[in-house]
């Protein structure tokens, strides 16, 4: 059964809060392409690209995305988070805009600002 955009979005988020590498990295496409928003830099394509930088990024326990406002048309799910728990503390506001296709996510664009 195939996920709607907002399911899937959902469930990559689940994945992403539980550390759950194998669960996050079957949302998404095998050619997945990461990119910020504003420039179009490329951060990373392919899903083993994906599974490399968020094995990292799991590795942080306190790691936590808070979902603020989620915007769903046709493809696109838009999300306002707020990602806690990374390195030294960090946290980001970040805005995630998630493309799906075959009821994969094919394209993800971050904006991201840091938190005081």
């Amino acid at each position: 059964m195939t996920l709607t955009a907002v399911e899937l979005a959902e469930k990559q988020l689940a994945a992403y809060n539980n550390h759950d590498l194998d669960a996050f990295c079957d949302c998404f496409s095998e050619d997945v392409e990461v990119q910020f928003l504003i420039d179009d830099e490329v951060l990373f394509r392919g899903k083993s690209a994906l599974k490399v930088t968020y094995a990292e990024r799991f590795s942080h326990p306190g790691l936590h995305a808070k979902l603020l406002n989620r915007i769903a048309v046709g493809r696109a799910v838009v999300d306002e988070e707020e990602v806690t728990g990374l390195v030294n503390g960090l946290s980001l506001h970040v805005l995630a805009i998630y493309e799906i296709e075959h009821g994969l996510i094919c394209k993800v664009r971050f904006e991201r600002a840091e938190q005081k």
